[in-house]
């Protein structure tokens, strides 16, 4: 037996056929084993794109064993698969779904680049009729498969349109696995390779900030991350091993080690022969993680990719010592390129090692699960609302700081501030790990403090990292869709109830937020009925019958206005259920019996049209610069004013 690992690219370019043995079961992955491949594959590509990865991800283990019938000269080498044949076949639908994408995008010189990993040159020994496939999986799936090999998706519905709806989508409970998992890698690279890796809040780019190559890079990057940044564990058996035991030896049901497993493991190897003691060390240092693992093996809910939590917590440890990116994916060797940079120890004790690690694990843990430090509880709760744990290393950076806890709380507000300016400008939150890396990097060199974030920022000017302007802000206040814009509606109602307390005065009724409060349109979006135009027009329920352009101008103003954010307010659900579309005289009823500070401008009012709207989303700007500064230098002198009250 001979075990080695290989890229992707010197499996599946080798000069031999992949015969899946007839007993094998038929393939049988879907999206849920779908879409992790997926998320490994384009983490690797986004490396690829921003350049060459660090390191080698890999996708688990292939075990060959020989053809069965010799060595025949004038044939191509055959092996049989006796284990990893559904990982063996997503490959080649993946190179197929690839390929497709290429025509579908006006890249067919990428169906050249894919040819030989979907089929091996024939010699003339070479007699069955399937003798041109780099790969012939079982009697079940091989008409399917190969059908996929020979003619894509397009094929597949011409032979088969039974499997497909009259638009030309698949049944996916109709289609067999491999025709499922073709359209599946079809649609995500589509989707990536248009667009980039978005973020749910997130809008596409378009093809004049990116430039006309983007996509193209991106289908290149794919196919690179693929071939060349993947390895598989090749297990490759004699005539005289037995296939089945050791096919049954790794297909065991233990319980697979997590990174955090391997780590324990090398550091605990390394105290050993240092001479350390290792029991001292793991009661003092390890064993809070094992105690609660509930806490530390369960997935963390809002990271990505999913991973348990002890996982991330590494890798947010990391970067916060280094201030450099860290792959998940690659965890064990980022942690041991991190205990040895440049081959030579980063601590002079394995104790000193773990200190720097789990002076962290506090952090995280309110982070999370809140408790703990009032301050760092609320910025838990702000990052997790906005899913943001990539902010996690830097707050780890300034938590343990030795700066005074005023000066924290600035810079925990500027990170707020930071997200909640780029939403509602409609800046791109991708990248924000990058970001986050860099101010490490800064307060590193230049110390914990306001003036090191702020100096940091004051060199960023792109739309993807800079740090929104007041005047910007207020002009974004005003101008942009922002319900349209922030998609869970949760954040959008956390922005206005931290504008709702900064509304309060002392004589406004104060209560904690409920549970049942949701984002209300006070100009509703459904407003033909009971809202006429400026002049007492009214207009037909489709908006469009019989009228000018003036009047429809007039239209679109209005549907644009009452999705920005002077149109915006809280009420409980029972509230806004009731208040609907109504007219304004009746809304305001509501309004008012929601206690809220934030609808007494709006209560105040005789009408609402867009001229309030604009009024009023001045006014929510005076407050939104305080609750959100920018850093020092950002600030503008303006004048400020208090609504309601």
């Amino acid at each position: 037996m001979d075990a080695k690992d290989h890229p992707v690219i010197s499996v599946l370019g080798d000069q031999r056929r992949f015969m899946v043995p007839i007993y094998q079961r038929q393939y049988s992955w879907r999206e849920p084993r779908l879409a992790p491949f997926w998320d490994d594959v384009v983490a690797k590509a986004e490396e690829v794109v921003g350049g060459k990865p660090k390191f080698s991800h890999y996708m688990g283990a292939l075990i060959l064993a020989p053809g069965g019938d010799g060595f025949t000269i004038g044939s191509t080498p055959r092996v049989q698969v006796v284990d990893g044949q559904q990982r063996l076949t997503t490959f080649q639908l993946f190179l197929a779904a690839l390929r497709e994408v290429g025509e579908r995008l006006g890249k067919p010189e990428l169906s050249a680049m894919v040819h030989n990993y979907l089929y091996v040159p024939t010699m003339y020994g070479d007699k069955e009729a399937d003798s041109k496939f780099r790969l012939v999986p079982t009697p079940e799936d091989k008409p399917v498969f190969h059908l996929i090999v020979e003619g894509g998706l397009e094929g597949v519905r011409a032979k088969h349109p039974t499997w497909f709806y009259q638009n030309g989508n698949l049944i996916k409970g109709s289609a067999p696995n491999a025709v499922r998992a073709l359209d599946f890698f079809i649609g995500r690279i589509e989707t990536y390779v248009r667009f980039g890796l978005l973020d749910d809040d997130e809008q596409p780019a378009s093809a004049e900030d990116e430039g006309e190559e983007a996509p193209h890079h991106r289908l290149q990057a794919l196919l690179q991350a693929l071939l060349n940044h993947l390895k598989l564990v090749v297990i490759t058996l004699s005539e005289n091993d037995d296939a089945q035991v050791i096919f049954e030896t790794l297909n065991s049901q233990a319980e697979p080690l997590l990174a955090m497993d391997l780590v324990r493991n090398n550091i605990f190897h390394r105290a050993t022969s240092q001479g350390e003691s290792v029991e001292a060390l793991f009661e003092a240092k390890w064993r809070p993680f094992d105690e609660d693992r509930l806490f530390w093996k369960a997935d963390s809910p809002r990271a990505k990719p999913k991973r348990p939590r002890i996982d991330h917590f590494l890798s947010h440890a990391l970067t916060a010592q280094t201030g450099e990116e860290t792959s998940l994916r690659e965890l064990y060797a980022e942690y041991r390129a991190f205990t040895r940079p440049k081959g030579k120890p980063r601590f002079a004790t394995v104790e000193e090692e773990l200190d720097a690690l789990v002076i962290y694990s506090p952090i995280y843990r309110t982070l999370e699960t809140g408790g703990g430090d009032e301050v760092l509880n609320r910025l838990g709760s702000k990052l997790n609302l906005w899913e943001v744990s990539t902010a996690y290393p830097l707050v780890f950076r300034i938590a343990v700081a030795n700066v005074d806890p005023d000066e924290k709380l600035k810079i925990y507000n500027l990170i707020y501030s930071y997200l909640v300016r780029r939403a509602i400008c409609g800046l791109t939150p991708k990248g924000l790990n990058k970001t986050f890396a860099r101010l490490i990097q800064s307060v590193m060199s230049d110390g914990v403090s306001v003036e090191t974030i702020a100096r940091a920022f004051s060199t960023q000017r792109s739309d993807t990292v800079r740090f929104p302007a007041d005047r910007e802000f207020r002009d974004a206040i005003r101008s942009k869709p922002v319900y349209e814009m922030i998609k869970r509606k949760e954040r959008l109602a956390d922005i206005l109830w931290e504008l709702e307390c900064a509304s309060r005065t002392k004589y406004s009724v104060y209560s904690s937020k409920p549970e049942n409060m949701s984002v209300e349109h006070v100009l509703p979006q459904t407003w033909s009925t009971h809202w006429p135009l400026n002049g007492n027009k009214m207009i037909p329920a489709d908006k469009v019958s019989g009228l000018d352009e003036d009047t429809l101008a007039e239209i679109r103003a209005r549907d644009y206005a009452l999705q920005t954010l002077g149109n915006l307010t809280l009420i409980t659900v029972p509230g806004n259920t009731s208040a609907s579309n109504k007219a304004f005289a009746e809304k305001k009823i509501w309004l008012k019996q929601s206690l809220l500070a934030l609808n007494l401008s709006i209560i105040a009012r005789d009408e609402w049209d867009e001229a309030a709207i604009v009024q009023r989303a001045d006014e929510l700007g005076s407050l939104a610069i305080m609750l959100w500064p920018a850093p020092p230098q950002h600030v503008e002198s303006v004048e400020t004013t208090q609504i309601g009250g």
